[in-house]
């Protein structure tokens, strides 16, 4: 998985690419989360749209990411998120915590 980050003047965007988000290849992603608080923009977009499938893990750190952000006073949005992905999150009734948009451009207008 890569992560790759981008800013711009209020926000931070992290696109991740790949075909899974799992285990130790998690950290970079967690790593970019934890910077990206650090920086205090007003928003953290997560750009999904290359993840295939999302283990355990990697909701663990979408989790953590969200409420590290949220608590510091910083939208966490998820952008792009594939189909598979948004019904494992309904499954497990984690998606009503996430501000989730049709892409990336739509989540920076809010």
């Amino acid at each position: 998985m890569k992560v790759q980050v981008n800013e711009t003047e209020s926000a931070t965007i992290i696109k991740l690419e790949g075909e899974m988000m799992l285990g130790y290849e998690a950290n970079d992603f967690h790593e970019a989360i934890q910077l990206s608080v650090e920086k205090k923009k007003k928003d953290i977009v997560i750009d999904l749209c290359e993840v295939k499938f999302i283990s355990s893990w990697g909701i663990g750190i979408l989790i953590h990411g969200y409420t590290t952000a949220t608590n510091e006073g910083i939208s966490f949005k998820l952008a792009c998120v594939p189909a598979n992905i948004k019904e494992t999150f309904t499954k497990i009734k984690v998606d009503k915590i996430f501000q989730q948009y049709a892409n990336v451009a739509e989540a920076l207008k809010e």
